[in-house]
């Protein structure tokens, strides 16, 4: 009783959590089984803990409440609306503009202008349209406070991976067995096929964020793809990528990976042979090649326990022409200072300010922790990539950026610096409306961006100015011919 009073805290009226507790006690006497006599306090004691310690993590995600309209502003919305005469696109454009506003000042008092003007025809409707978008746009200064999370990598893998499941047919891979012995006290599941855990139906992204489980799987034919246009290749012919795990420890409020894949657990194909040999036909058919090996994760967050990126240092030692990019948001580079740098493979570190490294990156390492990890790998003669991607638009654009870049090349050696690669946030139609739905309260993803060729963006005007103002200010420290955009 006392262990439900405490349950019905939890309860929200949008969220509905079903206890199921599982037994194996006498299942092979199916006349003996009685229903448990709770009076033994101590009997589920442990579980409990474990329990409340799931729901407290639970009750304090943030919710969607704060960032939905009141009923008076439902009325003042329903009221313009009705005035604007807009359609059913554009109508759907204006409520997820209303909600950005809503997310960056906590109100929508801009639409009160509107409340009363007689629209007379769709063309003046859309005119207004365009004001509200356009307001929405700018850097209007107001104080908000916005919580900022403590991203030290210390206990990153605290909560995370209670339970391992592992595909029947790999459980006595090398690797397989390397994995679960780096793990006390979890609960090993065995599988048929990983995508029983992890494409299963109603699943909520962010809240297994909060607490990961770790899936090994075997690897599936044909790992290896074409390098995606809207990627860049750095004017490296025969541009692939490939990836042996599935999502990320890290959860950054804009990855893609959340609009890809309903589930937050982990995929480990634990089997990399297979792609080594899949890689290696490849290279020694085109002679060059080009590869991308950390896209849908960030290896060198999870190298302490897989040790790929490491795997992938001694499969390419003796292939000269056989280049790959790491690209990381860790500062998990101790086994890399003891390995002899290779010309063919290149460390990339993806920056953002500190403010949005803080708050929008989460269990990522700071900004200037990631500083530091270059410094030291340049000090060991590592190939240093810098990529600004994604260029994140927000109030201060100019002062955060340009104090990142200007704080960088205090602390690094700009000549040792191979290239600079500057990107701004881009993302499909279905992806982003996906990410807006498990995201309610993301000012990032409910900026008014425009549709342009299939993607989602900010609009080319907007653009342009981002991407300028940022080469400006590595110009001041490279040349132009290291910087691709």
């Amino acid at each position: 009783m006392v262990f439900s009073k405490q349950l019905l805290f939890f309860f929200k009226k949008d969220k509905i959590i079903v206890l199921k507790i599982i037994s194996d006690i006498l299942k092979e006497k199916l006349e003996d089984r009685i229903l448990i006599d709770f009076k033994d306090e101590n009997l589920f004691n442990e579980n409990y803990k474990k329990i409340y310690d799931f729901l407290l993590k639970f009750v304090n995600t943030p919710t969607d409440n704060e960032n939905n309209f009141n009923n008076n502003e439902q009325d003042l919305i329903k009221k313009v609306l009705e005035n604007l005469k807009l359609s059913d696109t554009m109508t759907y454009d204006f409520f997820n503009i209303l909600k950005y506003l809503k997310i960056k000042y906590r109100n929508i008092d801009i639409l009160k202008k509107y409340e009363n003007i007689e629209v007379n025809s769709k063309v003046q409707g859309k005119k207004i349209f365009e004001e509200i978008k356009e307001f929405s746009k700018l850097n209007n200064k107001v104080e908000i406070e916005r919580k900022t999370l403590n991203n030290k990598n210390s206990n990153l893998f605290n909560n995370r991976f209670s339970h391992i499941y592992v595909e029947k047919k790999i459980l006595n891979n090398k690797n397989t067995l390397e994995i679960l012995s780096k793990f006390k006290d979890v609960k090993i599941i065995e599988i048929d096929n990983y995508k029983e855990v992890f494409s299963s139906n109603n699943q909520d992204f962010h809240l297994q964020k909060l607490g990961q489980k770790l899936i090994l799987a075997s690897n599936k034919p044909n790992m290896i793809y074409k390098g995606a246009v809207v990627c860049e290749s750095f004017e490296n012919d025969n541009f692939y990528y490939t990836s042996s795990i599935i999502n990320c420890v890290y959860d950054c409020e804009y990855c893609y990976l959340q609009g890809v894949y309903s589930s937050g657990n982990i995929v480990i194909f634990v089997d990399i042979e297979k792609v080594f040999k899949e890689v290696e036909e490849l290279y020694n058919k085109l002679k060059t090649l080009y590869l991308c090996v950390s896209y849908d994760t960030d290896l060198l967050a999870i190298e302490n326990i897989c040790g790929f990126s490491e795997k992938w240092y001694y499969f390419i030692e003796d292939k000269k022409d056989l280049k790959i990019e790491l690209r990381t948001k860790s500062g998990n580079i101790d086994k890399f200072l003891n390995l002899k740098p290779l010309d063919n493979f290149i460390i990339a570190f993806t920056l953002s300010p500190e403010n949005i490294a803080l708050r929008n990156e989460k269990y990522t390492a700071s900004f200037k922790n990631r500083v530091k990890a270059i410094k030291e790998l340049q000090e060991k003669d590592w190939k240093v990539r810098i990529c600004i991607d994604p260029l994140i638009y927000s109030d201060n654009f100019e002062k955060n950026y340009s104090q990142m870049i200007k704080y960088l090349f205090n602390e690094i050696d700009r000549e040792k610096i191979i290239d600079v690669s500057i990107g701004v946030f881009r993302i499909s139609k279905e992806y982003l409306k996906k990410m807006r739905n498990q995201n309610q309260n993301s000012e990032i993803l409910y900026y008014p961006f425009e549709y342009i060729d299939g993607v989602y963006t900010y609009s080319d005007k907007t653009k342009s100015y981002m991407i300028n103002f940022i080469k400006e200010q590595f110009l001041k420290y490279i040349d132009e011919r290291k910087i691709y955009i």
